[in-house]
């Protein structure tokens, strides 16, 4: 009876240890499940506030952009607006004043008055030609009936003609028309670029080579001019010429890097096809 009582008390034991044992191992693999689930879901947190992060980050460029481009539309737009009343409105008041003191000048018969004439008459042909410049500046002709290629060439023209420095242009691509829906915004860009040299830069010649390849489109900028940093300059720029560059060049996709040059300036302007 002793010895039952024996066996029974050690197999009680031992289903007792294996209960214990079994508990434990229960125990430490929720724990480690547990901690597996809460390590992916703090991940999965993580994950979804950096998703989420990135999207409003993109979001917020995108409406950027939309706001950098439609605020140079609106530009262009007013641009044109203003460059037509110059033309269609103060170009003709003053073409209609300039006949009449033609009239008056070859009618009057007093030499004093007739010089007077002469005179208001001059001044009247300044501003009419100012009142050309600025509408030209403001929109030129050329780029909606021609394109890019001959405004800009055009331009340069101009240039020569009134500042005595040597602007040329050279176009080696086969479809120069590939700039007709960015060509307001190029021909910004290097009217910018150009102002800069003349105030600054003491050039004597300029030139713009466009050419093509398999994947983009190419404006080579060169000019003999003093060296000036553009990213350098751009950081610290407190007008809004070079930063109005780097708008445009957002909103048209276009790239401007600035290479080395053994003299002045060597600017290059790429745009995908």
């Amino acid at each position: 009876m002793d010895a039952y009582h024996d066996n029974a008390e050690f197999y009680f034991q031992d289903l007792i240890n294996f209960w214990n044992l079994e508990g434990k191992s229960e125990i430490a693999s929720t724990l480690w499940i547990g901690t597996a689930v809460m390590l992916l879901f703090a991940f999965g947190i993580l994950f979804l506030v950096l998703f989420y992060q990135n999207y409003f980050i993109k979001m917020k460029r995108r409406e950027a952009e939309l706001l950098l481009k439609a605020s140079l539309e609106s530009e262009k737009q007013e641009r044109v607006r203003i460059a037509a009343d110059l033309h269609d409105g103060v170009s003709g008041d003053l073409n209609a004043i300039r006949n009449y003191l033609s009239i008056l000048q070859r009618n009057e018969q007093d030499t004093e008055k007739k010089a007077l004439f002469a005179e208001i008459k001059s001044g009247v042909e300044a501003a009419l030609e100012n009142t050309r410049q600025v509408s030209y500046k403001l929109m030129p002709p050329l780029l909606e009936l021609a394109g890019f290629t001959a405004a800009l060439q055009d331009y340069f023209e101009r240039l020569t003609l009134n500042s005595k420095i040597q602007f040329e242009v050279n176009c080696t691509t086969d479809a120069p028309e590939i700039f007709q829906q960015t060509g307001y915004e190029l021909l910004r860009i290097v009217q910018e670029l150009t102002t800069n040299m003349i105030k600054h830069g003491a050039i004597t010649h300029c030139h713009v080579a466009i050419s093509s390849s398999n994947e983009e489109y190419r404006l080579e900028i060169t000019d003999d001019g003093t060296p000036f940093d553009f990213k350098g300059q751009l950081a610290v720029a407190t007008g809004s010429g070079l930063k109005n560059i780097s708008s445009r060049l957002k909103v048209i996709g276009a790239r401007m890097e600035q290479k080395e040059a053994p003299k002045g300036n060597h600017f290059t302007i790429t745009l995908k096809k």
